[in-house]
């Protein structure tokens, strides 16, 4: 049988392997930008696939590394606890109590108010809500990993399923404006299928990340909307879903830091680079599909990733905070209990 010391150089070679097509991809992503900022028809399509087959590189070299290091991990001894039943990677009854209260106040926007967009905004504007109302749970509005059940075992399965069911709101949301400004909801998009795909073939944990950045590049895209549009019914509709988006990133953030403190992940300037990289390479992929629309109202390419890195930046930092507070709430209560410190 072979020991694993001999697979020590193997292991190491691809490590190395996968962190350059890594870089080599990230790369390809920023140079990417120089073309997609022209004003050159051509220019933008060639900009469009250098990003695409850039973050199609930057995607493998991260899986290739997560899974060398998966291997590292699986090296180690397995404690015996791992054998218990799997608890549920948040308080349970914190988030349903979460999600019923977001259920109250929720006054439906007045589809029927004047429209005060201009007319020259109008159209590029409703096939960025079209492509926005596929993706927020017009399409397949709920995991779907192929390893998905291990994430959904036990009470995680009600929450997963009241976290859905406000994105299959958001759809009917967006649906109504798309109704509102003429548009006609539509079945398929390149990107969206892209977007399926990845979830699918990468598994739970990687389709956990992809949903997390896309709720908060998403946010950015709201905030905007409802900053430049002026519309009452749209930013109305915005400010209901920018709700559900700020609840729905705090519970992504709340599971992180549970995994940090029961020691299944860490949050290190490693994991923050490879984050935000991700962060970036989504809201490049947004901005590709919606820049027309977000520009038709007044929004900017510089107003948009700057709020994207403010909003990235914030949840790096509050995960942090928040993992540090669990780990000494978690230590302060496995100190024991010294009689000498208590005697009067």
């Amino acid at each position: 049988m072979i020991g694993i010391d001999s697979l020590q150089p193997h292991r190491h070679g691809v490590y190395w392997l996968a962190a350059a097509t890594f870089v080599f991809g990230a790369a390809g992503m920023a140079a990417s930008f120089w073309f997609l900022a022209s004003s050159h028809p051509l220019d933008v399509v060639a900009g469009a696939a250098g990003f695409v087959a850039g973050s199609l590189l930057a995607s493998a070299g991260l899986v290739a590394l997560s899974l060398t290091s998966g291997l590292a991990i699986s090296e180690q001894p397995t404690p015996a606890i791992d054998a218990a039943p799997a608890k549920p990677p948040v308080d349970v009854a914190r988030w349903l109590a979460h999600f019923n209260r977001n259920q109250l106040n929720r006054p439906e926007p007045d589809w029927t108010a004047p429209i005060t967009l201009a007319g020259e905004a109008i159209v590029p504007l409703v096939r960025s809500l079209e492509q926005f109302q596929l993706g927020d749970g017009g399409g397949p509005a709920y995991l779907i990993a192929h390893d998905r059940e291990k994430f959904l075992a036990g009470e995680t399965r009600v929450l997963v399923n009241r976290w859905f069911a406000e994105e299959r709101e958001h759809s009917r949301l967006l649906a109504a404006a798309v109704a509102r400004f003429g548009g006609r909801c539509i079945q398929g998009h390149w990107s969206f299928t892209v977007f399926c795909l990845v979830r699918r073939w990468l598994g739970v944990r990687f389709e956990l990340t992809v949903l997390l950045l896309t709720e908060i590049v998403s946010t950015v895209y709201y905030r905007l909307l409802r900053r430049h549009s002026g519309d009452p019914a749209l930013r109305s509709m915005c400010w209901l879903i920018l709700r559900d988006e700020s609840g729905h990133v705090a519970f992504h953030r709340d599971r992180l830091a549970s995994a940090a403190r029961i020691g299944r992940a860490r949050h290190g300037k490693s994991w923050e680079a490879r984050f935000r990289l991700l962060g970036l390479a989504a809201a490049t992929m947004l901005w590709v599909n919606h820049a027309p629309g977000l520009r038709a109202i007044g929004a900017t390419g510089t107003e948009f990733y700057r709020e994207v890195w403010r909003e990235l930046s914030a949840f790096v930092c509050r995960l942090r905070q928040q993992s540090r507070d669990r780990a000494a709430k978690a230590s302060a209560q496995r100190r024991p209990f010294d009689c000498r410190t208590h005697v009067t």
